[in-house]
């Protein structure tokens, strides 16, 4: 007998250093049965107790009165001597010899490396015997419906179908004292409940109830587990999944300095345990180096998405608890991705942060905190090791890699005229929308390829230049207009300067890396390595289309921005709305297009008002976000002189839209029709580009003009629709037409008025 009265005697004929040569379990179904043969052996001993001391009732009525004997043997000086004679004592030895016949099978099959869930349960969470025993007892009528009946019956209630503490204490322990001391097995801090093991179920009806009648039922996921079905908690379908690592720290593509920091955190902390926070955007590999540290540790890993987490019905706590707990079962690390949602402006978040600063538990474990904000700031406390890792966006030599690899993975073989390097340099992504991107313009190809297997098509430049722009991120659409365009170089009539100013910028974009990572000049400026181009001219002379050129060029996107959705009249919030913008422009591969700039990045002025010092701050907190911005940023405006001189010395290149002259303007004119239009002989863009004034932008709507003229006639485009569009578009610029100007069509103009 124990020191707590449970019953774990030894067959005295053999010697405990010579255990006997008893079969193993073939697996845990087994065991299981085996638990429960026991089982029923200590409660037929209870009933057995019941009926010779007189407290089993057997009439109709059972469970729902205490009889006049009940009280007397209960209230009887000797009872608990008067339950231990008679034939109930006569099965004391039965017990105990199959109980000790059961130990040592167990030690066999776990010396023969058979897994038994209820042992592991029992080594993972460090229950004692009374706890294992507690555990087994509770499982049974969730997998045999005798013990239904048979608890039932030894608790005198048909309604308590469920084992209490009460009969687990009287049918494993003997003496009061031992059963005092045990009690504490089921207290909310007992390993039993806190680990949600066993729950003690309560009755609405009784408020008051004793945790002693209490009945025992055990997780759901638990029973599973028992059972050897090793599934994921319900709970966490929808949200959380077990993989098994499958490469080690050094597979990864990651800076030096990380990985071996990563290494020394495995080396440290495997075995005690430690927190372990990791900041950067998606794809930097985060995923990758949690399960690389998991394989090192020797443990799977747990993923749980928390933005699923923070949507699931299921309180955020529980979850929390539930996760832990899995990661237990399944000897697993922990890996919570999306922590950035803590960090949001909601009215929620403050209390998720908390919730899981005070949950988040490391002991014996790696628990990963994946976050794209590195502001996120959460405080787990000092029982544990809380450590942080940044992951940076991969440089330019290591995207050529990641795209050489992704390239190799897709088992399509390269058009000639794949270039990895411009790839690499054109779009700023991360390791893991690298690989997405080359599966994707596989995917294209052979959509592109046709049916036919033979030959296979040919993994080629357009095809992934598509697929690394929709990997780019694309919330600047919620914030501004994607622009898209038709037009060429030979489509933008300017000036030759003005045009070699526009292929010097695409010449920079394209080289950009060249000269910053690999002739070393990033390590020469902290700031300012984006691109910052200033046009500026009057409306119309095709500032716009040049940034659509050179997007089309380099294979970007363009993004124009709203000013609406920009600028506002209360303090603060035009920031905001620019820190939100270029936040998602950091990873959107895209040109941001500010059309009429001089709206946001005019001039500073003397400080009069408080009004005056806020624009003032405005503008130089847009000095700020734009030297940290590594993109290229376009400004149009119509007047040069409107702009902040500290924004023109941030420039790097600008170009001039002058007002067409009459040479340029034919060359626009003949430029807007389309070869196959129907145009007639005695069309004059000489007159009209030597008479009429007009920027692009001007001439683009008369040619359509004439053009919609024409068609609703049925008849090719002539002199007179032109001169008719022109007319409308001088009156919508508040000309009124004149003899001077249209000539002899002076009078066709005044017979169409």
């Amino acid at each position: 007998m124990s020191s707590t009265g449970i019953r774990i005697e030894s067959r005295g004929s053999q010697r405990p250093d010579e255990p006997p040569n008893v079969p193993a379990f073939a697996g845990a179904i087994e065991h299981l049965l085996a638990e429960f043969d026991w089982l029923l052996l200590l409660l037929r001993r209870e009933v057995l107790r019941l009926r010779s001391a007189g407290l089993s009732v057997e009439d109709q009525f059972r469970g729902l009165y205490v009889s006049d004997e009940q009280v007397d043997v209960t209230l009887r000086p000797d009872s608990s001597a008067a339950a231990h004679i008679g034939p109930a004592s006569a099965l004391n030895p039965n017990i105990a010899e199959q109980r000790d016949y059961l130990d040592h099978r167990v030690k066999a099959t776990i010396a023969a490396g058979v897994d038994l869930p209820l042992e592991q349960l029992a080594a993972t969470f460090g229950l004692d015997a009374f706890e294992r025993l507690v555990l087994a007892a509770s499982v049974a009528p969730e997998v045999d419906l005798r013990f239904e009946t048979l608890y039932s019956y030894a608790q005198n209630d048909v309604n308590r179908k469920r084992p209490t503490p009460d009969l687990l204490l009287r049918m494993y322990c003997d003496s009061a004292s031992g059963r005092l001391h045990l009690r504490a097995a089921f207290s909310a801090g007992g390993r039993l409940v806190r680990n949600q093991l066993i729950r003690l179920a309560g009755d609405p009806h009784q408020p008051e109830q004793s945790t002693l009648s209490r009945p025992l039922r055990p997780d759901e996921r638990i029973v599973e587990y028992v059972l050897a079905h090793d599934a994921i908690d319900d709970r966490l379908r929808d949200i959380a999944a077990v993989v098994e690592p499958s490469h080690g720290l050094s597979g990864l593509r990651l800076p030096p300095t990380l990985l071996q920091s990563l290494a020394n955190s495995v080396t440290a902390f495997a075995d005690s345990g430690a927190v372990l926070f990791f900041s950067g955007p998606a794809g930097t590999g985060k995923r990758a180096a949690a399960e690389a540290l998991s394989l090192e540790t020797g443990r799977r890993l747990l993923i749980a998405d928390l933005r699923e987490a923070l949507t699931s019905a299921v309180p955020f706590p529980e979850l929390i608890a539930v996760l832990h707990r899995e990661a237990d079962l399944q000897e697993a690390n922990l890996f919570l991705t999306h922590a950035e949602v803590l960090s949001e402006e909601h009215a929620d978040a403050p209390r998720h942060r908390r919730e899981l600063e005070q949950r988040v538990a490391a002991s014996g474990r790696l628990v990963f905190v994946g976050t794209e904000n590195p502001c996120l700031e959460l405080r787990t406390g000092a029982h544990f090791p809380t450590l942080w890792f940044e992951f940076p966006v991969p440089t330019f030599k290591q995207r050529v890699c990641f795209w050489k690899d992704a390239i190799r993975g897709t088992s399509l073989a390269p058009a000639a005229r794949v270039d990895v390097a411009a790839l690499a340099n054109r779009y700023v992504l991360t390791g893991g929308e690298i690989h997405a991107a080359a599966r994707e313009g596989a995917h294209r190809a052979r959509l592109s390829g046709g049916s036919v297997p033979e030959p296979a098509p040919e993994l080629g430049m357009e095809e992934l230049e598509a697929a690394a722009r929709s990997q780019s991120n694309q919330g600047l659409r919620r914030m501004a207009q994607k622009v898209s365009t038709v037009y060429g170089w030979n489509d933008l009539i300017l000036p030759p300067r003005a045009l070699q100013q526009l292929h010097e910028v695409s010449t920079a974009e394209r080289y950009r890396q060249v000269v910053y990572s690999e002739w070393g000049f990033d390590r020469r400026l902290a700031l300012g390595k984006g691109l910052n181009v200033l046009f500026w001219g009057p409306s119309g002379t095709g500032k716009t289309m040049a940034a659509g050129i050179l997007a089309r060029e380099l294979g970007l996107d363009l993004y124009k921005i709203d000013l609406s959705t920009v600028v506002s009249k209360y303090i603060g919030e035009t920031e905001k709305q620019l820190s939100r913008i270029f936040r998602q422009a950091q990873s959107s591969n895209a040109i941001l297009f500010f059309d009429e700039a001089d709206a946001l990045f005019g001039k500073r002025t003397e400080v009069k008002d408080a009004h005056d010092r806020y624009a003032n701050v405005e503008v130089a907190y847009l000095l700020q976000k734009m030297e940290e911005y590594e993109g290229i940023v376009v400004l149009a405006t119509n007047y040069r002189k409107n702009m902040d001189d500290a924004f023109v010395r941030r420039m790097h290149h600008i170009i001039e839209f002058p007002f067409p002259e009459a040479e340029y303007r034919e060359r626009i004119w003949t430029t807007l029709v389309p070869p196959e239009a129907p145009l007639d002989s005695d069309v004059d863009f000489r007159f009209l580009a030597r008479q009429f004034d007009l920027a692009g932008g001007n001439i683009r709507n008369v040619v359509l003009a004439a053009a919609f003229y024409a068609a609703g006639e049925a008849r090719p485009i002539r002199m007179e629709h032109f001169i008719l569009g022109t007319s409308r578009e001088l009156q919508k610029m508040g000309k009124l037409p004149s003899r001077a100007d249209f000539r002899e069509y002076f009078e066709l103009i005044r017979s169409r008025a």
